[in-house]
């Protein structure tokens, strides 16, 4: 069994490009992938909210629904496994809005969240998902890349090494990168993703495949702890 954890789908305004389902199927039968984890692109999800992708889950039951939060901070139905935070009210990829952690409506949305025992597969710089997990301690979340786009993953990992609620996934880290997370934090706190469209599938699942790891950590990886993570049955 393997489970991609971190997959977009959809229309991508930014990138002017769109990942179709059949695009995905045929990147998972590559990859030997069972299931994925898909979401929106940030504007994507912004105009055209939950509904979607849901009806997209249930045309192809490979596919394990995401929500996507923008800063009006709603709460997602129960059938969300978890919840995409992009850069909530800053810029892609570059900068994150402090503001944002001074939300009125951030509190309310982030119990809901504990309720709810998801995670957030969070992605901001360093001292945000700082500041965040201080803020919010029991809040379960999954940092995407090692935490390469919100600065370096070594910082990441010396940051949240002692955060049990904190946790990583694979996509686009090195392999040696992948293996000294796995050293130093164990093999419950790290997962596998691709980040289809800007990762190969395949080529990412290699990595894991390929890690001087005994078979268990491997399964771990690859489904057992997002399947723990999301309650997925």
């Amino acid at each position: 069994m393997i489970i991609d954890s971190h997959v977009h789908i959809g229309y991508s305004i930014a990138m002017n490009t769109e990942v179709t389902p059949e695009f995905l199927i045929e990147q998972m039968s590559w990859a030997g992938v069972d299931r994925c984890l898909v979401f929106p692109f940030p504007s994507y999800g912004e105009i055209y909210g939950a509904d979607w992708i849901l009806e997209l889950c249930d045309e192809y039951r490979e596919f394990i629904p995401v929500y996507y939060v923008t800063e009006k901070f709603q709460t997602p139905p129960e059938v969300f496994v978890a919840i995409k935070w992009h850069w909530v009210g800053g810029v892609s990829d570059t900068a994150s809005n402090y503001g944002t952690l001074k939300s009125e409506k951030l509190p309310e949305f982030v119990r809901s969240v504990s309720e709810l025992d998801i995670p957030l597969i969070f992605e901001e710089e360093l001292e945000f998902t700082r500041i965040f997990v201080e803020k919010f301690p029991d809040v379960k979340l999954i940092v995407p890349h090692l935490g390469l786009l919100g600065g370096n993953p070594v910082s990441f990992l010396r940051e949240f090494r002692n955060r049990e609620n904190v946790y990583f996934d694979t996509s686009l880290a090195s392999q040696g990168t992948i293996k000294r997370f796995l050293d130093e934090l164990g093999d419950d706190r790290v997962i596998f993703g691709s980040d289809v469209p800007f990762g190969v599938m395949e080529s990412e699942a290699e990595k894991i495949k390929n890690l001087d790891v005994d078979k268990k950590v491997k399964r771990r990886l690859f489904h057992r702890n997002i399947e723990k993570i999301c309650r997925l049955s």
